[in-house]
């Protein structure tokens, strides 16, 4: 739970916003002092994002990674006391959610990371002091996107495949992934139908868990159809398993 006027309200422990700042202040500093290169994960507050940009200005060698959640998602949440919103970093305010998404959007903030996190039901359905931390991601993470950033006009398809393919590959030093579609490449795709919506159905996710805080919320975009080095992995929106992935090969 975020430290702020909805968790005094609630009678919930928080976490301050300072307690993730004052880390990524201490790692910038560090990473510069040694000349060593830092990237920075689950980026949730408007204060890091400053941090983050204070550093690029200066030229330290840092890299920062937001979650789809964190682009959407508040504090506000928490009212419902469902450990379904609970998550670290926490849900922060609307304001911090606008400051993420404005560094998304400029460059400042490097990517997008999923922070897929399924749990079982039991780990959710409980009491928030008990419940687990975290919630599923993979497949709405790009849907989220779309609808914080694409169509409000914020990033450009471009933009995209920046946060989600070729800057995490740069970043993770994976020399053939992300790379851009041209002749001799590996056939690395991903095939998006941006016109479809959909209504956010817990159990008819291909992930085995439920813990989605989006259930009944409908959101942008389907991912078609994947391939890895030429093999398809999706087709149709459906995960295929190996030996299908030999038979369509």
């Amino acid at each position: 739970m975020h430290e702020g006027r909805v968790s005094a309200e609630l009678g919930l422990a928080g976490w301050p916003a300072v307690a993730e700042e004052s880390i990524i202040a201490r790692d910038v500093l560090l990473a510069g002092h040694v000349g060593s290169r830092l990237h920075v994960c689950h980026l949730s507050t408007a204060g890091s994002v400053e941090i983050i940009r204070w550093a690029k200005a200066r030229g330290i060698d840092v890299t920062a990674e937001a979650t789809p959640h964190h682009l959407l998602l508040t504090d506000e949440k928490a009212r419902t006391y469902s450990p379904l919103y609970k998550v670290n970093p926490p849900l922060r305010t609307a304001a911090d959610v606008e400051a993420v998404r404005q560094a998304l959007a400029d460059g400042t903030i490097d990517v997008v990371g999923t922070d897929h996190a399924p749990h079982p039901r039991e780990s959710k359905d409980c009491e928030w002091q008990a419940g687990a931390f975290g919630m599923t991601g993979l497949e709405t993470a790009l849907p989220i996107i779309i609808a914080t950033m694409v169509e409000p006009g914020r990033m450009t398809w471009r933009d995209v495949a920046r946060v989600l393919s070729e800057t995490p590959a740069r970043i993770g030093r994976l020399s053939d992934q992300g790379r851009p579609l041209a002749v001799g490449e590996s056939a690395n795709l991903t095939v998006v139908d941006p016109d479809v919506r959909r209504v956010v159905d817990p159990d008819s996710q291909w992930t085995r868990s439920t813990n989605t805080p989006y259930a009944g919320m409908e959101l942008p975009g389907q991912v078609r159809a994947t391939f890895l080095h030429g093999r398809p992995t999706v087709l149709a929106g459906r995960p295929i398993e190996q030996t299908e992935q030999k038979e369509h090969a």
